[in-house]
């Protein structure tokens, strides 16, 4: 126990602790992408994030792989309709195909340690043979994957030792830091590997969920640009050349969510980056996201985020 608590702090003293909320949001696109602003020439990253209790994380998704470490408190986590209780200790891992978010809070503070990578970093130059293997835990996801690795495992301490060695000799910018970081990432991925054993068959499921999100990038593409305006779900049919009744369907199998759900969340959640970074009247924000009745707006922003567009703007304090 004295080791376990030793090994805590001298975590804590290595790591940078930054509110998720102020760093993620705004790079999150109207698909749900999560789009991270890696070194485009060593695609990994490491950070430390705090989970505020009444932030509320929109559904996303990304092309990078995702391990997230619960360093502190107990939380209910989301990948499409699927819900996780989580607790200190526990490991987290996304390959990003899915959406998925931190859901509530329930013990704070929630902290997290997260690794972000691109498979490239792994994979050789024809993304072939051996080094794929290394990627397996990842590739074949699908909606009954374990995503949770309990602390009672003991792999999850393993894991954040080695992703705090990552962060480390980052930025890697010499060929020794660069080998150091792969090798620390190869040992992660190894020890997922064993622990996932039977489940890494094929990539199937990975590669459909790729296409599923080809096919819907034009209306995501329009969201972007018009979510102010109306968009009803006939408009979202047209752009994919479906059929309405085709279109909604396929939209909740991708999302889990219905269209004007999706639609309402991602209007909310420009909202709430007015809310907290500008001193524009509530009214005029409803109008320039795309509601023209303020109570409408303050009716789906509290069903969203559980409070009032006032007392979300008071509770946004600067994070020093």
């Amino acid at each position: 126990m004295a080791s376990g608590q030793l090994r805590a702090r001298r975590l804590k003293v290595r790591l940078k602790w930054e509110n998720v909320h102020s760093v993620v949001e705004s790079q999150i696109r109207a698909d749900g992408t999560h789009v991270w602003p890696f070194n485009p020439s060593f695609p990994i990253d490491v950070r430390a994030f705090v989970f505020g209790e009444y932030r509320n994380i929109r559904r996303t998704r990304h092309d990078y792989f995702e391990l997230l470490y619960v360093y502190s408190g107990k939380a209910r986590y989301q990948v499409q309709d699927r819900r996780f209780l989580v607790g200190k200790g526990d490991l987290i891992v996304i390959n990003g195909t899915l959406y998925h978010r931190l859901r509530e809070v329930h013990t704070a503070p929630f902290q997290a340690v997260v690794l972000y990578f691109l498979p490239e970093i792994i994979c050789s130059t024809d993304a072939s043979g051996e080094d794929v293997q290394y990627l397996m835990p990842f590739l074949v996801q699908n909606l009954s994957f374990p995503h949770i690795i309990s602390d009672r495992t003991g792999l999850p301490a393993e894991i954040v030792s080695l992703m705090v060695r990552i962060r480390d000799n980052l930025p890697a910018n010499t060929d020794r830091a660069r080998l150091m970081v792969r090798t620390f990432l190869k040992m992660i991925l190894v020890l997922l590997v064993n622990h996932y054993g039977g489940r890494l068959g094929t990539n199937a499921t990975f590669v459909r969920r790729q296409r599923a999100h080809e096919r819907l990038r034009p209306l995501f593409e329009h969201l972007d640009t018009h979510y102010p305006e109306p968009i009803p779900p006939a408009t979202g049919a047209a752009l994919l050349g479906m059929s309405k009744s085709h279109f909604m369907r396929f939209f909740k199998k991708f999302t889990g969510q219905s269209f004007v759900g999706y639609l309402n969340r991602f209007r909310i959640a420009k909202g709430q980056a007015l809310l907290a970074s500008t001193d524009k009247p509530i009214s005029e924000v409803s109008q320039e996201i795309g509601f023209c009745d303020q109570s409408y707006f303050g009716l789906v922003f509290r069903r969203f985020v559980r409070m009032t567009p006032r007392d979300y703007r008071r509770a946004c304090v600067p994070v020093v």
